[in-house]
């Protein structure tokens, strides 16, 4: 394999391969996502207003338990081999500051709920045809570019700045031997637990497409850390995550003679052609838009606080819940933490309204 790279390299550039494994990246992703309906906003719901109480209704769950676990496994394992250093990655390079990642996690959950689906789900929606997915996607990538340099970028900044820290998860791994193993050890655990929760028939559902998205994560280390290990074309470590890239493909949409495709944006293509082939070609196809005045609303505010989330806790339910969980960062832990929380707290308390809304509507057809 290495010897067919270095062959590779010796007649295209390192940046065009990059850029076409990443297409080729989305493309499995997209495809994989829209044929297992794969979404964290799902699993979820399988906890906050379960269809069926109990392990029978956690098919969804057990999906993301088991892409936990595919991530990590294979992304430790290329860590291990000396394959990739993530000291190079975002989620170990960033210092761990606990304000943000809660403040934008909270955030970014509750836009998750608010807009029906995460952005990588949204992705995949709206390459299916739904307009709904489409607009909410295009206002999650300004206020993600607006939160990154834009004027959202100033209180983004306030809350890095305050109880500050200059500790990284690399300096922290470092300076204490074995506690990435042991961090790795602990979110092993926690996924397996997950899985376990549903059910043996959910489970033979759950574990294809859950190690494919999984082992997918991994594939992306494997594209930036090797495929783009280049002194002179280098390419910064990273892995699946959607809401940078997304700002980053809606910026070059903009300014296109003016912009290079790389990673994330070639990534973010392939999706888009994934999941619409996948659609396409199995007749899922359809178009679909907003039912209702308020529905807009509804997704627009959900695309803006997923935005401004998703950058200021460093990820999303893929960039945090997978590809960071995948290095064993503590910031992984904290961000993901806080999307299930604001995601879980928004569904129980729209359930609440919706019970409250019921005695009052029979009265009124009465």
């Amino acid at each position: 394999m290495f010897e067919l790279l270095e062959n590779l390299r010796e007649t295209y550039e390192t940046a065009t391969l990059v850029v076409v494994a990443a297409f080729g990246l989305g493309i499995l992703f997209g495809v994989i996502a829209e044929i297992s309906r794969y979404c964290t906003r799902a699993a979820i719901a399988e906890w906050a207003t379960p269809a069926q109480p109990g392990p029978a209704s956690r098919n969804r769950t057990a999906q993301v338990g088991f892409a936990v676990l595919a991530a990590l496994i294979g992304t430790q394992a290329m860590q291990y081999a000396g394959l990739i250093d993530l000291s190079g990655s975002i989620y170990w390079s960033v210092a761990i500051r606990p304000l943000p990642l809660l403040v934008g996690g909270l955030l970014f959950g509750i836009g998750m709920v608010l807009a029906g689906g995460c952005v990588s789900r949204l992705l995949v929606l709206a390459a299916s045809g739904n307009f709904r997915a489409v607009v909410t996607i295009l206002v999650t990538g300004i206020a993600a570019y607006a939160t990154l340099r834009g004027i959202l970028a100033l209180p983004r900044i306030e809350l890095e700045n305050l109880f500050a820290s200059e500790l990284t998860p690399a300096g922290l791994f470092e300076d204490n031997g074995n506690l990435a193993a042991v961090f790795a050890a602990g979110i092993a655990a926690v996924a397996a637990a997950v899985v376990l929760t549903t059910r043996r028939h959910g489970l033979a559902r759950a574990i294809l497409p859950g190690v494919a998205i999984g082992l997918l994560v991994v594939l992306g280390w494997f594209i930036t850390g090797v495929v783009g290990n280049d002194d002179f074309e280098p390419t910064q470590l990273a892995s699946l995550t959607f809401v940078a890239p997304v700002a980053e493909s809606v910026q070059y949409l903009m300014i296109f003679t003016g912009d290079t495709v790389r990673f994330s944006i070639a990534m973010v293509g392939g999706v888009l052609a994934g999941a619409f082939s996948s659609a396409l070609l199995s007749g899922r196809f359809r178009f679909q838009g907003f039912v209702s005045e308020g529905s807009i609303l509804r997704y627009l505010s959900g695309g803006v606080l997923m935005g401004f989330g998703g950058v200021t806790a460093l990820g999303c339910t893929v960039g945090q819940g997978l590809s960071g969980l995948s290095t064993a960062a503590p910031s992984s832990v904290i961000a993901l933490g806080a999307i299930l929380a604001g995601g879980f707290a928004t569904m129980k308390f729209q359930a609440t309204r919706q019970v409250e809304a019921k005695p009052s509507t029979l009265i009124a057809a009465e």
